[in-house]
């Protein structure tokens, strides 16, 4: 059952990011986070225990397109280990990994998978790339 609701997350999550870079006011959050990335200094920092990321829009981005939606996820479908798990990504590998153009591991989407979003319409999914394949989003490295 994990496995199901995993990838049940996984596609809202998907088409919450893609959504949100059409709408206004979300994107114009999340625009900012795509800037203020700086990928030379990616590292883990004690502020990520509380989902805060790099500043006060890239963390409003982030509890738009992830934590909230994670939560109301977990709380409807009662599968509140999906939070634990978001959570333990968010406060503790995120910020290594997601931006880090040394990583390149080409089943997860973070690393070099993850920058190509930020430079161009596509790989929007989180975690894995099985959305972006199947709804024609995916660009390989």
């Amino acid at each position: 059952m994990f496995i199901f609701y995993f990838l049940l997350w996984t596609f809202a999550l998907y088409w919450i990011h893609r959504i949100g870079h059409k709408v206004p006011i979300i994107s114009s959050y999340h625009l900012s986070h795509h800037s203020y990335v700086n990928h030379n200094e990616v590292y883990w920092h004690w502020n990520n225990l509380f989902l805060y990321n790099d500043n006060v829009r890239s963390t409003i981005d982030l509890w738009i397109m992830e934590v909230i939606p994670t939560f109301i996820f977990s709380y409807v479908f009662g599968c509140w280990y999906i939070f634990v798990f978001y959570y333990l990504w968010a406060a503790f590998l995120q910020e290594r990994i997601e931006h880090n153009k040394n990583f390149n591991l080409p089943i997860l989407t973070s690393g070099r998978w993850h920058l190509i979003h930020h430079k161009s319409p596509y790989n929007y999914g989180l975690f894995i790339p099985i959305w972006d394949i199947i709804f024609r989003t995916y660009r390989k490295l």
